[in-house]
């Protein structure tokens, strides 16, 4: 950074892992009852274009501003033209595909198109084996796109797992690859830990009045068409009260980088170390991916963006506003907190009084010049700020937003020592503009209320507990591998382990929800003639099958009774004219929790539910367990699943 001079906050560096919210786990290669199938499995690397480091280190010398880590190469890679597809013997396959580019220190993946179906997991991962994932449905941005990185060194690994039931209906294509090549700005796969030893953590004493507001500052990753970059904001409050999720941070933070791209900005809360030292090992924030832009004006940089739908759990808060113009009423100190450099969330406090800087300010090349009395000027006593601070918001001593970090100076030779920090004044971006994308009045005061101060307020948090079971046959089998799906207030999907058991994590309190088992695929497993001469016995009465699951398991129809008409849908099967059961699934499953009471006719009074209902769930909900029937198959003979 430049010293005895204005310098922009904002620099272009990595992306993290935790690029949005992923489920954890293990690609299908790295778990052990696939890796008979899968191992070696991985084809050649596909070959992307080799970045010059010294030509592009050359570029961004002359372009003041342009500080990147990587730069973009044009990629063509999707399901259908690379990697190869690996079936697995339960009926699910699996893509495994991989990316290179010679003596890169990382790579990101941008994704034009990025679509996975329920059940779908999606994994990428380095030579170190650092996952990023699960990515599942869920995931997934309305806009299609999405971003994964950076993945640690020049060859990235993919895999995608694919259930039978939804073959064919995962779209995943990415245009562009970012190659990192500036080993002096990447460090790592974040920046985390490049905060100057001066800087201050925000669970330090120093912070410990501004636990509440720290919960709605954010650091924001902002992907551009020729690189990523980091700065800081804030969530903002509006006169209504409600929780629109605006986000407050600087208009030159779209600057830096080419056509920024909003709708792959992504959001981190809770970035934070959990104490006042700087922790080992990285903090994992709480994110969310992508944005709008709103409004935004040069004079007083300002940017107000409103960032896609925070998740009920994340506990935030929406800082308040001061717009007083009444000079008098200018607060005694102020402190901003921030992500300087990327790392994790700190706070600086300036002491004296912040005054209104007279001059213009001169920030060169697109920054452009502010003019006069459109900045507060402070000099910060404790802590510093540092390229990616930009931002980040001037809170006064009643905590509301007075400014947002704009650039500053530091002492020739001494980095930890502020001679100014300059701050859009945010009572000049209120109304100032003259429409309302360029002012900020509209959209925090939506009822015109004319107030001229706003207190901050948190969002409740809705807690969430987890629902677990287990799924067995109705002889006592654990059933592997089945999809749990649950609809409602919220849609997940979950899958039995070896032992049969499955989890819903953090499932949002007092929704209502439906859980069922869904696995439609080895359809033979288990039927054979000798399931038609039991099903005949049982229609002339010579030897009833005995049971209600062996009953509903020969109603191969779904008609409510066994019939001849069962046998010859079963024969059409075995024989193979028909692939599959016209009117029936592979397995049924119902709650363990029912019982028959005839067992010789399940169908008098009508079957039960095949799924557990829960209304307003205020507790965990430990014993969601299900009994499944082979269909078809009437001795149970079926093996596995």
């Amino acid at each position: 950074m430049m010293r005895n001079r204005l310098t922009i906050l904002a620099i272009l560096v990595a992306i993290s892992s935790q690029a949005q919210i992923s489920e954890g786990g293990l690609p299908p290669s790295f778990q052990p009852e696939f890796q008979a199938f899968l191992a070696g499995q991985m084809p050649s690397a596909q070959a992307l274009p080799t970045i010059d480091a010294g030509k592009e280190l050359l570029d961004d010398s002359q372009t003041p501003g342009q500080n990147r880590f990587a730069a973009p190469v044009a990629t063509d890679i999707s399901l259908k033209n690379a990697g190869v597809w690996r079936q697995l013997p339960n009926g699910d396959r699996v893509w495994m595909c991989a990316v290179r580019s010679v003596d890169a220190l990382g790579l990101t993946l941008i994704f034009d198109e990025f679509r996975l179906p329920p059940g779908a997991r999606f994994y990428a991962y380095g030579a170190n084996q650092q996952i990023h994932g699960a990515y599942t449905a869920q995931s997934c941005l309305p806009s299609g796109k999405f971003l994964i990185g950076v993945v640690a060194g020049e060859t990235a690994f993919l895999e995608l797992l694919e259930p039978a039931s939804v073959t064919g209906q995962s779209k995943i294509s990415t245009h562009r690859v970012d190659v990192a090549y500036d080993k002096n700005a990447l460090h790592g796969a974040e920046d985390f830990g490049q905060g100057l030893p001066c800087n201050v953590n925000i669970n330090c004493p120093t912070g410990a009045g501004w636990q509440t507001e720290k919960k709605g500052i954010a650091r924001i990753l902002m992907v551009f068409s020729n690189g990523e970059g980091w700065c800081s904001g804030s969530l903002i409050a509006n006169t209504s009260n409600t929780y629109d999720p605006y986000f407050l941070t600087a208009h030159h933070c779209q600057l830096i980088g080419n056509n920024p791209d909003f709708d792959l900005w992504r959001f981190d809360f809770d970035y934070e170390s959990t104490n006042c030292n700087n922790p080992v090992v990285e903090p994992i924030p709480r994110s969310v991916l992508g944005s709008e832009r709103i409004s935004y004006r040069n004079e007083t940089d300002f940017l107000l963006l409103k960032i896609n739908p925070i998740p009920a759990n994340y506990n935030i808060y929406f800082n308040g506003w001061n717009r007083d113009n009444n000079l008098t009423s200018i607060p005694p100190h102020s402190v901003y907190i921030h992500h300087p450099a990327g790392d994790i969330k700190k706070i600086s406090v300036d002491t004296q009084q912040a005054v209104i800087f007279s001059g213009t300010l001169n920030w060169g090349g697109v920054f452009g010049i502010s003019p006069a009395n459109t900045h507060w000027k402070t000099v910060t006593d404790i802590g510093v700020f540092q390229p990616g601070s930009s931002g980040s918001p001037l809170l006064d001593v009643n905590k509301r937003i007075m400014g947002q970090l704009h650039g500053g100076s530091t002492a020739m030779g001494d980095s930890c020592k502020v001679t100014g920090a300059y701050f859009g004044r945010f009572n000049q971006s209120w109304n100032q503009g003259t429409t309302p994308e360029s002012r900020l009045k509209e959209w925090l005061d939506p009822t015109n209320s004319g107030a001229v101060t706003q207190t901050g307020y948190p969002r409740p948090v809705i807690q969430g507990y987890n629902i677990t079971g287990n799924v067995q046959t109705n002889w006592g089998t654990p059933m592997e591998g089945i999809r749990m799906e649950l609809t409602g207030t919220a849609s997940l999907t979950a899958f039995t382990d070896s032992l049969g058991n499955y989890q819903f994590i953090n499932v949002p309190a007092g929704g209502n929800y439906s859980i069922k088992p869904v696995h439609n695929i080895n359809v033979l497993n288990g039927v054979t003639t000798y399931d038609l001469v039991l099903i005949s016995k049982h229609i002339l009465g010579l030897e009833p099958l005995g049971s209600a699951w062996k009953i509903i398991a020969g109603d191969v129809n779904q008609s409510g009774s066994v019939t001849t008409f069962d046998i010859v849908e079963t024969r059409k099967l075995i024989l193979g004219i028909n692939p599959t059961f016209p009117a029936n699934t592979s397995w049924r499953f119902f709650p363990a929790f029912v019982t028959f009471s005839n067992q010789n006719d399940p169908f008098s009074g009508g079957l039960p539910p095949d799924n557990i209902s829960i209304t307003n769930l205020q507790a965990p909900y430990p014993n969601a367990s299900f009994k499944g029937l082979k269909v078809a198959d009437v001795n149970q003979s079926a093996i596995g699943n």
